[in-house]
């Protein structure tokens, strides 16, 4: 199986993915700008096309758009800080790596990283907690991290342990903890401004006597009850294709796809005799990170372990 032609079809879906999320974006904002300061002598199409093509001023839409590059601009900065936050963490450096355990696993990682020819390596940390998994955030060399938790390293041998470190340094080379905060943030704008332009409208429901700006009051209402379910199944499609691209590239990266495969069919099997939902590392925000979910579905973070295996082994084709 050609495994970086695997990542380059998953990016072509990843900027489908953001590209729907921009275009609900800027419709929202040409509706609500229609719904609150339409041109009476303008039917609702043509309302719709002045605002777009700037014959009108679009309020709505640039507080939308200003909205939302401040969400970027807090995230683009601050992000990556929100995945250890809260979690008994230790970070693990080449100076102060003081067991045998520890040296090696600053030693894997700092080979992934040349071996992806990052020129840096991502900071490390070792979780406190018996829950075997990892994640990674950060996209550059002032914030890229990679966690593993002590579950994992008594869970996993050291080929097994590559292989799952070369899945989170696979998440930094494609940038996908920037990605899915981006995009959460994109959601959230979406859902907020839907939201609150609904409450308006059921307030002041009849009062507009435009056809226009009823038109798309209505449309602002049907919207925010199916957004919802439409931005989350966008997403979570998202996070699952990036984790088929992170399993690519720990294959890529260690040219072992074995290794892999015996990891997750331990973390699988090890998450089926334990629950850890109450322990720290189950936080919601930082679950869609993790190299393991539990979950296959369009509301799901992660494919199966089925599916993820059988793209590994080039039974199925992502």
């Amino acid at each position: 199986m050609d495994f970086r032609n695997v990542i380059r079809k998953n990016n072509i879906r990843t900027r489908l993915v953001v590209l729907s999320y921009i275009v609900l974006m800027l419709v929202i904002g040409l509706l609500a700008d229609t719904a609150t300061h339409p041109d009476e002598r303008m039917d609702f199409t043509s309302n719709l096309i002045a605002f777009a093509t700037l014959q009108q001023l679009p309020v709505a839409t640039f507080i939308i758009l200003g909205l939302t590059f401040l969400g970027l601009l807090y995230i683009h900065f601050f992000g990556h800080k929100l995945m250890l936050a809260g979690m008994n963490a230790k970070e693990i450096t080449q100076e102060g790596a003081s067991t045998p355990e520890e040296r090696q696993l600053f030693n894997i990682l700092e080979e992934l990283s040349l071996s992806a020819t990052l020129r840096y390596v991502p900071r490390l940390y070792i979780l406190d907690t018996d829950e075997p998994n990892a994640f990674a955030a950060g996209w550059n060399s002032r914030n890229a991290l990679v966690g593993v938790t002590r579950g994992l390293l008594q869970t996993l041998n050291r080929q097994e342990v590559q292989a799952v470190m070369a899945h989170e340094v696979g998440h930094i080379i494609h940038g996908d903890s920037k990605l899915t905060l981006y995009v959460g943030i994109l959601a959230n704008v979406i859902l907020t401004v839907t939201n609150v332009f609904a409450q308006v409208f059921i307030r002041s429901a009849g009062r507009s006597r435009n056809s226009s700006a009823n038109k798309a009051q209505t449309i602002l209402l049907l919207m925010n009850i199916v957004l919802p379910i439409i931005t989350k199944v966008l997403y979570f499609y998202l996070s699952r294709t990036r984790e088929y691209m992170a399993d690519a590239a720990a294959v890529d990266l260690t040219s072992d796809n074995q290794a892999m495969i015996s990891a997750l069919k331990k973390i699988s099997g090890d998450h089926q005799k334990h629950d850890y939902d109450d322990e720290s590392t189950g936080q919601a925000y930082r679950q869609a990170a993790y190299i393991f979910n539990k979950g296959d579905s369009v509301f799901s973070t992660h494919p199966s372990i089925e599916n993820r295996i059988a793209a590994l082994e080039g039974r199925k084709q992502f």
